[in-house]
């Protein structure tokens, strides 16, 4: 029976796991002429996310103004949405290690600590 700490990591995975394919489209579009970069306020959509009970879930997106845009109206930095996609990355791994842990010490209780 998942407890409240599984619930909180699966929501941080759900999260992350959207936001992952934001940046990631990002890049893809840094070349499309008038693509506007976009991301998610990663800390809101969490907490949104724990409050609801849905299985599904609606993230609002916005227009992040880290750079002005290009001749051809993309505001898409590189490096920018690398380090985002980096620092994505590691809170994903690290919510994956807590829930493999979390599930090894379940499996250790079940069977009686061998």
């Amino acid at each position: 029976m998942p407890d409240s700490t599984m619930k909180i990591l699966e929501k941080l995975l759900d999260v992350t796991a959207y936001r992952q394919r934001i940046l990631t489209s990002n890049i893809a579009n840094a070349d499309t002429p008038g693509y506007r970069a976009k991301d998610i306020d990663f800390q809101r959509e969490l907490d949104s996310a724990m409050k609801s009970d849905s299985k599904t879930m609606s993230y609002t997106i916005y227009e992040p103004m880290t750079t002005l845009p290009n001749r051809d109206g993309n505001t898409v930095n590189i490096e920018v949405e690398m380090a985002k996609i980096a620092e994505n990355s590691l809170t994903y791994t690290a919510a994956t290690q807590l829930l493999t842990m979390k599930l090894r010490m379940m499996k250790s209780a079940i069977r009686g600590g061998v």
